[in-house]
């Protein structure tokens, strides 16, 4: 197999951090059928990334983009996941949320407007 050029593996990379770029944003903007849809765009880049990879050792300028664009990532995915979470902390609530509202009502005498 042929070796790939540091370049190709960059390249990958930043079109990794550019999606999640844009998966950071959209779920910011609570698009989740975006953010969706950008999960899968970042699946087959990963997916090609990970072929394109050989673990050879390059030169410190390729280590050092790398690292930024890792961080980069890293970065975009806790906000993702933080914002995802609370998405679905929000949607657990309204499932068993409302029970506890009715008994709580329901005990304490207090109707429902």
């Amino acid at each position: 197999m042929q070796q790939s050029k540091p370049a190709d593996i960059l390249k990958a990379y930043e079109q990794l951090s550019e999606v999640t770029g844009r998966m950071r944003v959209a779920a910011a903007n609570e698009d989740w059928d975006g953010v969706i849809a950008l999960e899968s765009e970042c699946a087959r880049i990963y997916a090609r990334l990970t072929t394109l990879e050989s673990g050879a050792p390059f030169d410190p300028d390729y280590q050092r983009r790398k690292s930024e664009l890792i961080c980069k990532l890293l970065d975009d995915d806790a906000e993702i996941r933080s914002r995802v979470s609370g998405q679905l902390t929000a949607i657990w609530q309204l499932i068993d949320g409302q029970p506890v509202v009715d008994r709580l009502s329901s005990a304490y005498g207090v109707s429902k407007s």
